[in-house]
C-alpha cells in the first residue's frame, strides 16, 4: 500500500514537473519544428522523373546476360549522347539507366531516370533503338524488336515527391528534447519544495510551517477580520 502510494506520489511530481516548465517544451518544439520547415523548405531534392521502354532480346543461352549488359556500354551510350545532343558523359548517363527482364522472360525494360520528364521518355527511346543498331554492328547479333516505347504523360509525377519527413522527425526530436531539459533543470535544483521532501532528507518529522506572507495575503487576511460571518455578527 505505501508502495503504491509511493508511486503515486512520484507520477504526481512528475506531473508536476513537466506542468511547471511545459513553456521550455513547447519553445523548444516551436524552434526545432521551424528548423525542419526551413530545411524542408530550401532542400528538396531535386525531383526525379522515371520512364521506360521495352524491347524483346531472342536468345535463350547465357549469351543474354552479354546483351543486356551492352545497353549500358561505351558504344551505345556515345551514340546516345550524339544523337540528343546531350551535355553528360557516357558514364553519367550510365548510372541513368536500369536494365531489367520481366520475369526472366526475353522481354527487357530500359529504365531511365532523368531531372527532366521528356529527357527521359527521349533517353529510353533512343537507347532503345540504337542498342539494336549498335549490337548487330558490334556482336552480330539481330534479334532484337522493340516492344513498347517510352510515353510522356501530361501530368508526370516524380518518383522522389516532396515530403514533411524532416517536419515531423523534428517535432518528435523537440518535444524529445525538451522533456529531457526540463528533467536536467529539475536535477539541478537543489531547493526543497515540499514538506516530504524536507522529511525525508532530515528523516525527522516536520512539526510546523510558516505560511509565506505577501501583500496579497495580508489584505487577505485583514478582509476575512472584517467580515461579519468571520466576526460572528448576525445581519438583519
Amino acid at each position: 500500500m505505501e508502495t503504491k502510494k509511493s508511486k503515486e506520489i512520484e507520477v504526481k511530481k512528475i506531473f508536476d514537473t513537466l506542468k511547471k516548465r511545459l513553456w521550455v517544451i513547447l519553445l523548444i518544439t516551436f524552434i526545432s519544428t521551424t528548423a525542419g520547415a526551413i530545411h524542408s523548405y530550401y532542400f528538396q531534392p531535386t525531383p526525379i522523373y522515371e520512364s521506360s521502354a521495352r524491347i524483346i532480346i531472342r536468345e535463350d543461352s547465357g549469351f543474354m546476360n552479354t546483351l543486356k549488359v551492352f545497353i549500358k556500354e561505351p558504344p551505345v551510350m556515345e551514340a546516345v549522347i550524339e544523337e540528343l545532343q546531350l551535355n553528360r558523359s557516357p558514364e553519367a548517363l550510365s548510372t541513368q539507366i536500369q536494365v531489367q527482364d520481366v520475369e526472366g522472360s526475353q522481354i527487357v525494360r530500359i529504365i531511365v531516370h532523368d531531372t527532366n520528364p521528356e529527357t527521359a521518355v527521349q533517353i529510353a527511346n533512343t537507347t532503345a533503338s540504337i542498342y539494336k543498331a549498335v549490337v548487330a554492328d558490334t556482336l552480330n547479333f539481330t534479334e532484337v524488336d522493340s516492344l513498347s516505347e517510352a510515353v510522356a504523360s501530361d501530368n508526370e509525377q516524380p518518383i522522389n515527391p516532396t515530403s514533411n519527413r524532416s517536419i515531423k522527425i523534428t517535432f518528435i526530436m523537440g518535444i524529445i528534447v525538451g522533456i529531457g531539459y526540463v528533467f536536467l533543470l529539475d536535477s539541478l535544483d537543489n531547493r526543497l519544495r515540499s514538506q516530504r521532501e524536507i522529511e525525508k532528507l532530515l528523516q525527522v518529522p516536520v512539526l510546523g510551517s510558516v505560511s509565506k506572507i505577501n501583500k496579497k495575503t495580508i489584505v487577505k487576511n485583514k478582509n476575512k477580520k472584517e467580515s461579519p460571518s468571520f466576526r460572528g455578527e448576525t445581519i438583519g
